[in-house]
């Protein structure tokens, strides 16, 4: 492309240069999109711009949008179309129809869905929390670092459920670090600060400091102190051993609630073990077998406790428990044996408890479980080594994408519902099934992969995946362009029948094809009822969540009721 528009060089003294029109030449070309001028031809019938009722047409049919009218395509063309004398004839040249395909608000994902448009008042239990494991970490369980930029990186990411291992330290001051390991150890009070700080940054909905308090009774005084002093008013503690009512995130709205272990009454000292640190393996303990060790609690811990951490001892046992506010953590082992046996009871106690979800302890290198099973069965506050970056990172942050990205999303109906919950593993028919037709049409700029040869040139493919209920499982792919990252075209389709849609989430993956083993390029991941259909551009991000600079992918959906 280069030497194709440096006509001119007889008249220079280098060869390899463009004067100023060589140039923007250069960039039309290298910025030029055969798949939109195809398109462009087609809605504006061949006379080289498009009037309203050319874009009406193109709205309607090409992007679904009956309810479009000339008005608002008058005012599409007032905003995207960039030469004023083109303007003016209230019409929109290509550039202009380039420009608005590729708009925030024509993307592939809804944009209602990217503003808090769900009812923000029903009670914790209903919603999915975005939740990180062990927060203050960086890299692995054994020896890596500890960061407070941990923290302010996964509450700016939208997580909502932090983690806190609190230890003593010198000089009276808590420090946080993963216990009896390697790793390094940061001041309880400097998260505490920056968790002030950067909380609110994402999502105005409430903050959760899950507390692991192995303290001594000295400093747990101190992270009290710390906890009320310096957050003050944002941190919530009501009054009284047991709430009567689950609060919603709406109540909350700016404040921090501290999760831990509360004394059972005023007089007493002594609090069960916290769940995390005592799992020793992943079997439901039975009455007889429970002897998870105690340890004691000052009472100015146990008063700013909001979220009553409470041992788990079986379903029959925890939907038993006393309070409308507590939570029971599992490890995803004794998860994943319950929901084999007793997925509906699981769900019937998500109803009304909250219930957290975290790594095995064997999982050293940071690594993360597929969150899927335990969302289908109605946890809330599954969480994942953020750090990580991986498929299950990546199915969280398509997860929470929903709801204007404020890290709580409502749960379908059907999982709150005794009745209805049997749409998860079929034995009740779903009424609302879809079927979903894709078609990769192209892509623009992809990136090469982070540890590729510096000549090689990609050969890039696209993989179409659909998480959900198990029998929603698919997955396709195109075949690879060769030798082309700048602006590869595929012009493939696939059909996907998802028969539970309020589940489902459709992750598109970018891979170089090499012998051997492909490389991963970047992702998208968002929930199925989050898609519109059309024409749709969207973004690629790499496997840590940051999203590539003008990189994207070009494609059309059509949704079908089944």
């Amino acid at each position: 492309m280069f030497d194709a528009a440096n006509t001119n060089r007889k008249d220079k003294k280098s060869t390899n240069t463009l004067d100023r029109q060589e140039f923007v030449n250069f960039y039309h070309q290298l910025t030029r999109r055969p798949e939109l001028e195809e398109l462009f031809v087609k809605f504006s019938r061949g006379k080289g711009v498009m009037n309203a009722s050319d874009l009406l047409c193109f709205m309607r049919e090409g992007q679904k949008r009956h309810d479009t009218d000339e008005e608002y395509c008058r005012h599409i063309i007032e905003i995207f179309e960039p030469q004023m004398a083109v303007k003016n004839r209230e019409q929109l040249s290509l550039i202009g129809f380039t420009n608005f395909l590729k708009s925030e608000k024509q993307q592939l994902f809804k944009p209602k869905h990217g503003t808090v448009y769900q009812d923000m008042t029903r009670p914790f239990s209903h919603y999915y929390i975005d939740s990180s494991h062990n927060t203050y970490l960086s890299d692995d369980q054994l020896r890596g670092p500890s960061k407070v930029e941990a923290y302010i990186s996964a509450l700016e990411r939208g997580c909502r459920c932090v983690e806190l291992d609190c230890w003593d330290g010198s000089d009276d001051e808590p420090v946080i670090y993963h216990g009896y390991t390697l790793t390094s150890k940061i001041l309880f009070r400097q998260v505490i600060e920056a968790v002030k700080l950067h909380a609110f940054k994402a999502s105005p909905y409430p903050v959760i400091l899950s507390l692991e308090n192995h303290c001594s009774l000295h400093q747990q005084k101190v992270l009290a102190s710390h906890l009320k002093n310096i957050l003050g008013d944002l941190l919530w503690s009501p009054e009284g051993s047991y709430l009567k009512v689950m609060p919603s995130p709406e109540d909350l709205k700016h404040k921090i609630i501290i999760k831990g272990k509360r004394l059972p009454f005023p007089e007493a000292e002594v609090v069960s073990d916290e769940d995390e640190s005592a799992e020793n393996n992943n079997n439901i303990p039975s009455p007889a077998e429970d002897k998870k060790s105690k340890h004691k609690m000052v009472k100015e811990m146990s008063d700013i406790t909001a979220l009553q951490s409470v041992s788990f001892k079986g379903v029959d046992r925890a939907m038993a428990e006393e309070g409308a506010f507590v939570i029971f953590s599992l490890v995803e082992g004794k998860i994943e044996k319950l929901l084999l046996t007793q997925a509906c009871e699981v769900n019937l106690l998500s109803h009304s408890k909250l219930l957290r979800i975290y790594p095995a302890g064997t999982r050293t290198d940071s690594s993360n479980y597929n969150p899927v099973p335990m969302w289908n069965a109605g946890c809330q506050v599954v969480a994942l080594n953020y750090q990580t970056g991986s498929e299950p990172m990546q199915l969280n942050h398509g997860r929470f994408l929903d709801n204007g990205g404020t890290g709580y999303v409502l749960k379908p109906n059907f999982l709150l519902s005794d009745a209805m919950f049997g749409i998860v593993n079929g034995t009740v028919v779903n009424n609302n099934t879809k079927t979903l037709r894709i078609t990769i049409v192209s892509g623009y700029q992809i990136p090469k992969p982070k540890d590729s040869d510096r000549g090689e040139v990609i050969d890039p493919f696209v993989k179409v995946e659909i998480h959900g209920v198990s029998s929603d499982y698919h997955e396709a792919r195109t075949k690879a362009i060769d030798n082309n990252g700048l602006n590869p075209r595929w012009y493939e389709s696939f059909n996907f029948t998802v028969r539970v849609p309020e589940l489902a989430m459709v992750r598109f993956v970018v891979k170089d094809e090499d012998r051997g083993r492909d490389d991963f390029i970047g992702y998208y991941c968002l929930p199925f009822n989050s898609m519109q259909e059309g024409y749709r551009h969207f973004p690629i991000y790499n496997k840590y969540g940051s999203q590539y600079s003008q990189s994207m992918i070009f494609v059309h959906t059509t949704i079908l009721s089944s």
